[in-house]
């Protein structure tokens, strides 16, 4: 296969310590990749988005009348109003509304960190702190991948933000809510420069991808000499070929030289 060194690349960092090195087995030679639950990442605030429940009373009902139709189709018109009028005057009521709008946080905040899967990459190979937090303090390996790969095709860039956006389902649009419970992270993490591709319908689990979509690895500069021979054994089984680079600092930067191996 011709690798086309203009197109653009997405970097996965990952661990090469004993406990971990089937997991990247796994991508390389099966051609597997994980999308994870946000429940179980590093950032407490990631895929749970801070709500605003502010509306009129008339939009809320609106609203519930739609879900009294989806419920109770049987209903007349009269009915259905009836009854939305009676769960909102219930619900928000200044006696309820911290419970109701609280209950309806945690709901949210469950269905988004338990039920979609994200499979995080970085637009940058050679980024000292990803090596350090991702990588094993720079002993592991960095896996890339061709921006021909369905599943980097339909990556989102992730927005970096000092504030916490609420999302309003009264006013927001659907891309608006998206981008601001799935794609927004403190600017903290701005260094990771993440893309992310996501599966709200099919969750967390395993997704296959064509084996020359996976372009090349580099190794970190404190790996071991088995992470080499690790490497160097499935350079040899793969069915395409791949790229293999090695990182290593600058003698007069505080910076990572990627080489080839």
């Amino acid at each position: 296969m011709n690798i086309q060194p203009n197109r653009k690349k997405f970097y996965k960092y990952r661990s090469m310590r004993s406990d971990a090195v089937r997991w990247v087995e796994q991508i390389v030679l099966q051609n597997e990749l994980y999308f994870a639950r946000a429940l179980d990442f590093n950032d407490p605030f990631d895929l749970r988005p801070t709500l605003s429940f502010e509306a009129s009373h008339e939009t809320r009902v609106n609203d519930f009348m739609r879900l009294v139709r989806e419920r109770k189709p049987e209903l007349s018109p009269a009915q259905t109003n009836a009854m939305a009028q009676e769960l909102v005057s219930a619900a928000f009521s200044p006696a309820n509304f911290n419970e109701t709008t609280s209950a309806m946080h945690t709901q949210i905040t469950k269905m988004l960190t338990e039920q979609v899967g994200v499979f995080c990459v970085s637009s940058k190979r050679d980024d000292i702190l990803m090596w350090s937090h991702y990588a094993d303090s720079h002993s592991g390996v960095c896996l890339e991948f061709d921006e021909e790969c369905p599943l980097m095709m339909q990556a989102q860039e992730v927005i970096y933000s000092e504030l916490r956006r609420p999302i309003n389902r009264y006013i927001d649009d659907y891309t608006a809510m998206a981008e601001k419970a799935l794609q927004t992270k403190s600017s903290h993490w701005e260094y990771e420069a993440e893309w992310r591709s996501l599966r709200l319908d099919d969750g967390p689990g395993v997704v296959k991808f064509l084996p020359e979509h996976l372009t090349g690895i580099i190794i970190g500069d404190r790996a071991s000499q088995s992470t080499i021979d690790k490497v160097n054994e499935w350079t040899l089984k793969r069915p395409t070929p791949w790229t293999v680079s090695r990182a290593s600092v600058s003698k007069d930067r505080f910076a990572l030289e990627i080489a080839p191996a």
